[in-house]
């Protein structure tokens, strides 16, 4: 079934890793319907997030778009060892943010470059992305970064070769 980018909702960011040269695998998670979860039976009550949050059974997902990128690492809600998931739920704490402090290109973090224009004028703000973001958002956002949607990936325009 084929949805609207407005009516799919970010439920859960999952951090799958990083390859040998430095790239994150992300998933980004999307359901139709972000009121209608399970949060005992996937634990996102208890904490740490980190020993419990379990991504959303497949039933309950509409949308699951891969991210992988050597642009900037995300730290992800179900990493956390001081708070359990539901606080992203709830929109205390954001589901993935940018990881500022272990960012390093060419010699500058991305705190700096936050600040200041890149050689091609563009600013960079930081990404944070939030529980029961719409699709439409995610996108805005990972544009800026020259990350584009194709099918079921964001693709990272720097790194396709033609």
């Amino acid at each position: 079934m084929e949805f609207k980018k407005d009516d799919l909702y970010l439920i859960y960011i999952n951090k799958i890793g990083y390859n040998s040269k430095g790239c994150g695998f992300y998933e980004f998670i999307f359901t139709i319907d972000p009121e209608t979860i399970d949060i005992e039976g996937w634990s996102w009550d208890l904490s740490p997030a980190c020993d419990h949050a379990e991504p959303p059974a497949e039933t309950f997902v509409n949308a699951l778009i891969t991210l992988k990128t050597k642009q900037f690492n995300l730290f992800c809600l179900h990493e956390a060892v001081d708070r359990p998931y539901t606080h992203g739920y709830h929109t205390i704490h954001a589901l993935a943010y940018e990881d500022i402090d272990n960012n390093e290109i060419d010699g500058h973090s991305d705190y700096d470059r936050m600040f200041s224009k890149q050689s091609d004028g563009d600013d960079y703000p930081v990404l944070v992305f939030h529980y029961g973001m719409s699709l439409s958002k995610v996108i805005e956002k990972l544009s800026i970064r020259k990350i584009i949607l194709r099918d079921d990936e964001f693709i990272d325009v720097s790194s396709v070769k033609i």
